[in-house]
Order: structure tokens, then sequence, then C-alpha cells
């Protein structure tokens, strides 16, 4: 790709040169950069809900006009545990029964 580029550029300025093209180059070279850019540019990896400093771990900011709570896109939510059942015992007059909650 950056072999047929530079190939390209090249071969524009040896088309332009000999014509006498006298205009401005910092359109393409902002272009070509971009382009560039655009390709080595890295992905980072989101905070932990826990670690995160813009929410400070409740998944959430009041927005900067102090109007709204917005969901934080800072952090990634922690992985949800699987819910497990808990027995719980309550004893009355008539004897004692196992209620199962869930979390």
């Amino acid at each position: 790709m950056n072999k047929l580029l530079a190939f390209t550029l090249i071969g524009s300025l040896l088309v332009f040169g000999d014509y006498g093209y006298k205009g401005s180059t910092t359109s393409v070279v902002t272009v070509v950069g971009g382009i560039i850019k655009a390709q080595n540019t890295e992905v980072s990896d989101k905070y932990k809900r826990k670690d995160c400093p813009v929410c400070k771990g409740k998944g959430w900011y009041i927005s900067g006009d102090d109007i709204t709570k917005v969901n934080c896109g800072y952090c990634e939510p922690d992985k949800q545990q699987p819910k497990t059942a808990t027995p719980q015992q309550s004893c009355d007059e008539n004897g004692c029964k196992t209620k199962v909650f869930q979390k």
C-alpha cells in the first residue's frame, strides 16, 4: 500500500511538474497524513468498572450541565455472577418453613 502511494505521488509530481503546476500541495499532504494516521490508530481498552476515573464505579455520571445521568462509556461492566439461591428458614407457631430467595 505504501509503495503504491509513493509511486502515485511521484507520478503526480512528474505530470504536474512538466506542465508548470503552481497550486498548493497542502490538501494532498493533509489527506495522505490522515489516511496514514487512520491506519495506525490503536483501540484502547476500557477501564474496569471499579477502576474507572469518570464514574468511580457507579456505571453512570452526571452530564456537564448537571441535568441528566449519562451511562459511562469509559468502562465496561463487571461480569455478572450467576444468581445463586440462598435458603432462609423461618419458624412460627405452625412449624418451620424454608424459603428460597433469589439475589
